[in-house]
């Protein structure tokens, strides 16, 4: 035996003996002293070619990372080589080896990778692969199949491939056995593995991937970041998209022949698995179970939705309501976001509502995908919106002694309100209470409208005291950075650095271009509330109509005009703009007191059917909010403009609401009242 024959052999003895612990240590010494790229050289010898595998094998076992290196410089075909001429000891440790160097955390190198032990031997791989898929040892069987499936999807899955069903049909074997543990474990983690969504130490990020798709990012931000830590700097822009486009058509393949193997039957498996008593085995099978349904959403439909759907549905919901972990509740949320597009698993869905609805509410600030889910569910025909809705109150302040609460606003998780006296006050609304922060008083008379610039960081103030304000918002505080005298009370007004849009006592409203003189633009009528979107202005006015302001060519025109019988009787109170929506309310006519329009057509595309006129109005995601002159809140659905529910506020039927706000993630309604009392509710 020549010395450097001699040198490896000992160097395998040396890395094959003694505990995990000394295999470790002296992997990484093989590491250090730079021994990769000299075992790599030394491939050509037949002798000692086992021994270098080996080798290199506990060398990607220390260090994950040291993969790419081997993967790109090993000469291949002699590792095929010595998988066809060698026992089955042999066989195993060059799969073993074969499906290390192909967990790389770049697909298109990944690929190549593939292409290249796919291409290179000097038999045909493939055949090779499945004939020692057959007969390999329990543990070599997921290793072969995974290897050989990924061989099988280099080029687009349009016909059957025997390689690619027996290759399935191993792995999915895997799961079904349930008297090996690890080996089920192993099976599920295989698959999710096959997304290719791996790190640069071959760990698979799948998981963190679902969760910030949900909305949950932190997980997927942490791995990120040490990810980043690893990347060469010199990657550029290009090469991350097109490697970022090769992972997400890889992720289709994979998925595709996966859900349409023996027309869904991994599904019917998966649901076994997660009844399991395992809670690894459970939890490994929900990432694999949410990313198949999630990537059904994503392929042609090919009638194996609803087998998904049989399996899967009841598991997903058993998840949500029973599992303690939140990473597991948004898992499941993002599946059921899947099922929502199909009517039939959403009416199934519907049996549930009343169980789920809460547990999806307190969701919320986790999941993005919980929004679409409860939409869904309170518009179905089959559900009792009335019984899913709720809500309780959590405070209730009196400031009678500043008079009348004219305005609310929420911002960044504080309450400002203004009031009849020229005061207004901040509030802490961080945790479901209202705290006093700040009183200010430079108004000398009532503020009558409050309006947050689009930064969030300029608070306009209008008030009786011809005046307008600017404030900037501190985190604590806000204070006044300029006043500009108009001449006129303020009655309403919609502000930015720009230009201010405010009416007073006369018909029509004012632009301020914040110098001079305000621009009059007279349309004869009384404008009592104002909404804006974009450059376009929206006035609320006597005669039930609405007008709308070119805020460029400062022109006006007919957006919406009462009928005949109304003119001059009625009068629009409050707009609100959403989602390319705009609401109304106003006074009540033959039992409708409020509309809602398509901004885009002008035309009606629902009604608020009530006895009270409406004074204020406020919109959520999910529902409507009105406030009336008798104290009393209505909550409607707000794609089906259907009322579900009213809420009394204190002080009886003389009070009158003046103000509705929501906070951001619309969980909390606050409201203003004649009587000078601000109340809160928590909304369930």
């Amino acid at each position: 035996m020549e010395p450097k024959e001699a040198a490896i052999a000992l160097l395998e003895e040396i890395l094959m003996g003694g505990d995990e612990n000394c295999k470790y240590i002296n992997a990484m010494g093989v590491i250090s002293a730079n021994g990769i790229p000299a075992l790599i050289k030394c491939m050509d010898r037949v002798e000692g070619r086992h021994s270098i595998v080996s080798v290199l094998l506990c060398c990607i076992k220390a260090d994950r990372s040291c993969r790419n290196v081997i993967a790109t410089r090993i000469d291949l075909p002699l590792v095929l080589e010595l998988f066809h001429g060698g026992n089955d000891g042999l066989r195993g440790i060059c799969v073993e080896f074969l499906s290390e160097i192909v967990q790389l955390n770049r697909r298109t190198i990944c690929n190549k990778v593939l292409q290249r032990i796919k291409e290179e031997g000097a038999f045909s791989t493939m055949h090779a692969f499945l004939v020692y898929l057959q007969m390999a040892p329990m543990e070599q069987q997921l290793l072969i199949a995974t290897l050989l499936l990924q061989l099988d999807l280099l080029v687009e899955p349009r016909k059957m491939s025997i390689y690619r069903e027996e290759a399935i049909e191993a792995l999915i074997e895997g799961l079904r056995r349930k008297d090996f543990l690890n080996f089920q474990i192993m099976a599920s983690d295989a698959l999710i593995s096959l997304s290719g969504r791996l790190t640069s130490s071959g760990k698979s990020y799948n998981e963190e991937l679902l969760l910030k798709i949900a909305g949950f990012d932190q997980p997927y931000n942490t791995v990120m970041k040490e990810e980043k830590l690893i990347l060469h700097e010199t990657e550029s822009k290009e090469t991350m998209e097109e490697d970022e486009k090769a992972a997400k058509s890889w992720e289709k393949r994979v998925a595709f022949v996966l859900c349409n193997h023996e027309k869904g039957s991994i599904f019917k498996v998966l649901e076994e698995c997660l009844k399991s008593d395992s809670l690894e085995m459970a939890k490994s099978c929900l990432v694999l179970s949410t990313w198949l349904v999630h990537m059904l959403s994503r392929l042609p439909e090919t009638g194996v939705r609803n087998a998904a759907r049989k399996s899967l549905l009841d598991q997903f919901i058993n998840v949500l309501l029973s599992s303690r972990n939140l990473e597991e509740k948004i898992l499941a949320t993002l599946a059921l976001k899947s099922f929502i597009k199909d009517q039939g698993a959403l009416e199934e869905l519907g049996v549930y509502a009343k169980g789920i609805y809460k547990v999806l509410r307190k969701l919320k600030r986790n999941s993005v995908v919980v929004t679409d889910i409860l939409k869904a569910l309170m518009n179905l025909p089959s559900v009792n919106a009335m019984e899913l809705w709720s809500c309780s109150e959590v405070v209730e302040l009196g400031s009678c002694t500043n008079g009348e609460v004219l305005c609310l606003l929420h911002l960044n998780g504080r309450v400002l309100s203004s009031h009849a006296d020229g005061t207004i006050k901040v509030w802490d609304a961080g945790k479901r209470v209202l705290r006093f922060i700040q009183e200010v008083r430079e108004h000398t008379k009532a503020v009558t409208c409050l309006y947050v610039s689009s930064s969030g960081d300029k608070l306009y103030s209008g008030s009786l005291d011809k005046t307008i304000r600017v404030w900037t918002v501190k985190q604590e505080e806000i204070y006044c950075v300029q006043v500009h005298d108009v001449k006129e009370p303020v009655y309403h007004l919609i502000a930015d650095p720009n230009v201010a849009c405010f009416s007073s006592q006369g018909s029509g409203i004012k632009v301020y271009n914040w110098s001079g003189v305000p621009k009059h633009i007279n349309f004869n009528k009384y404008v009592k509330c104002l909404a804006m979107s974009d450059n376009t202005l929206y006035c609320g006015c006597s005669g039930y109509s609405i007008q709308e302001v070119d805020l460029c060519k400062h022109t006006s025109s007919s957006f919406y005009s009462g009928a005949k019988k109304l003119l001059g009787k009625q009068t629009i109170y409050s707009l609100h703009i959403q989602g390319g929506l705009l609401f109304a309310g106003g006074s009540s006519v033959d039992g409708t007191a409020g509309k809602v329009f398509s901004i885009s057509t002008k035309g009606v595309t629902g009604s608020l059917s009530t006895g009270f006129d409406i004074q204020c109005i406020a919109v959520s995601n999910d529902f409507l909010f009105t406030g009336t002159k008798c104290g009393t809140i209505e909550v409607w659905l707000k794609e089906r403009v259907t009322r579900i529910a009213a809420i009394k506020m204190g002080g009886g039927g003389h009070t009158r609401i003046t103000s509705l706000v929501l906070d951001a993630n619309g969980d909390m309604l606050f409201a203003g009242s004649s009587d000078g009392k601000i109340q809160a509710w928590a909304l369930e």
